[in-house]
């Protein structure tokens, strides 16, 4: 795709990768492997860690080269960024599951691929809730890569977005944020690990836990995530028990900034697998207080359930404006694109003490 005038002076962390040369390119700078603890991070850092990856596949090849002459481009439109922070004070965030966002190109790691017109369909109807919905950051989830991300905040009317290759080859789906506040700086933990029942060491991530940093006085950090989802039963919920304390973990390590955790846990507000995270006394679960019909954000033809949260640590949680945490499932436009409803809240930034 080629990069319009009004593209070209975004600030955009996109991925290109270089397959011959195993080089990973952000902004058209080298980076280094996956940085695995957030506290190997740096204020203003502006090369996520990310690792690296490679396909034989001549399609993700050309892709990669288009990627690699987009991030030229763009690393020249990053340098106009004067350092300025964004000072709208009253933000809202939001988060959403997209069901499958593919592009039209076959990719090595899945089948699925959608022809010219079910992908317009699709970035019309998602760009159409997303509009309505008019948070300044969203969490998105379910989004196969750089692409269709970048579609999407054409479309939308996102100005920066985010998206880091994450741990799915099966699915091949990615977590990633689209933003009116520009992006600071972001950190993968697609290599964080833990230890199964067997000794063996395995990745925690299913996806990811994106790391988002913003370009505001306050400082305020996001973490998006989409756990495992509850296939397997039982056998599954020690690495979704990993996932949440992980993601925890994280969040602790960085309660000197505001931290929002949000994104598909999978998994409903009583569920063992989320009690990390749900019982600790440093997060609030923003929709908490709702009833558990108005907080049914995953639907479809057999039941409805509780899958897509917000959570807020003590340093956030006074920015949080009463009563503005809901689930958007008055928009007529999500059950065409999606079998999730978006989940969003507001909050004012100047509370942060």
């Amino acid at each position: 795709m080629s990069i319009s005038k009004q593209n070209a002076k975004r600030f955009v962390y996109s991925l290109a990768f270089l397959i011959g040369a195993g080089l990973c390119l952000a902004n058209g700078a080298a980076c280094s492997d996956n940085t695995s603890s957030a506290d190997s991070m740096q204020a203003g850092q502006k090369i996520p860690h990310v690792e690296q990856s490679a396909s034989s596949n001549y399609k993700q090849l050309a892709k990669a080269n288009k990627a690699k002459k987009a991030a030229k481009k763009l690393e020249s439109a990053s340098k106009e960024d004067n350092g300025e922070q964004f000072n709208k004070q009253v933000i809202t965030l939001a988060t959403w599951n997209l069901e499958n966002f593919f592009d039209t190109i076959d990719d090595p790691y899945n089948d699925d691929v959608l022809t010219e017109a079910e992908y317009g369909d699709k970035l019309t109807r998602v760009s159409s809730v997303l509009q309505e919905v008019n948070a300044d950051i969203v969490g998105i989830e379910e989004i196969e890569n750089a692409q269709v991300i970048s579609d999407l905040s054409e479309r939308s009317g996102y100005p920066y977005y985010v998206l880091i290759p994450g741990n799915d080859r099966i699915r091949g789906i990615n977590v990633g944020v689209l933003s009116k506040v520009p992006v600071r700086n972001a950190v993968s933990h697609m290599q964080d690990r833990f230890t199964q029942k067997d000794g063996k060491r395995s990745s925690v991530f299913s996806r990811d836990c994106l790391e988002v940093h913003f370009k505001h006085k306050s400082n305020f950090t996001l973490l998006v995530n989409h756990f495992k989802s509850k296939r397997g039963g039982a056998k599954t919920d020690a690495k979704r028990i990993a996932q949440a304390n992980r993601v925890k973990e994280i969040a602790r390590s960085l309660s000197y900034y505001p931290v929002a955790i949000c994104g598909d846990l999978n998994d409903t507000p009583d569920a063992k697998t989320l009690r990390p995270l749900l019982s600790c006394n440093f997060l609030t679960d923003v929709l908490g207080h709702l009833p558990e019909v108005e907080r049914r954000s995953f639907f479809n033809t057999r039941y409805q359930s509780a899958l897509d949260y917000i959570l807020v640590n003590n340093k956030l949680k006074p920015a949080v404006v009463p009563g503005s945490a809901k689930v958007c499932a008055d928009i007529p436009e999500i059950e065409k694109a999606s079998d999730h409803r978006p989940v969003k809240v507001v909050m004012d930034l100047s509370k942060i003490k």
